[in-house]
């Protein structure tokens, strides 16, 4: 077996199309290690190999106005993944193939929306139950 040149924590998922955004998919989406070899990436048991990758996006984006993260899309014949990085993971300088990078605003599905909304009514509700 051979050593990973680079690997770190992610989250993944086949269920997304097109730009990044916040959605229940995310919140579903599978937790693994993100192994970076010279011929193949894996996730779990996502095993994606360098040369079936038709295109490749790293999406950059800010969380909270200032917290950088990134995305990146691999795209297949058979399945599109995106895998989100924690600001820490300098992908990046470890791809073993070409890609493009994007900088781009992370939009919110309806779910992401409502569920934003319930909180946001939630928390001022909590605040006047408490303070009055």
């Amino acid at each position: 077996m051979t050593t990973p040149i680079y690997k770190c924590w992610t989250k993944g998922t086949t269920r997304e199309e097109g730009e990044p955004r916040r959605s229940f998919n995310w919140a579903t989406s599978r937790r693994a290690w993100f192994k970076v070899f010279d011929d193949r990436i894996e996730c779990g048991n996502w095993i994606i190999p360098k040369i079936s990758i038709r295109d490749a996006v790293l999406f950059q984006s800010k969380q909270f106005f200032v917290v950088p993260v990134s995305v990146l899309q691999l795209r297949t014949d058979d399945a599109s993944y995106q895998f989100g990085f924690n600001p820490w993971c300098r992908i990046a300088q470890r791809l073993p193939f070409q890609f493009r990078t994007e900088t781009i605003k992370l939009g919110h599905s309806p779910f992401s929306l409502v569920v934003r909304v319930a909180v946001g009514i939630y928390l001022i509700y909590w605040i006047w139950q408490r303070w009055s």
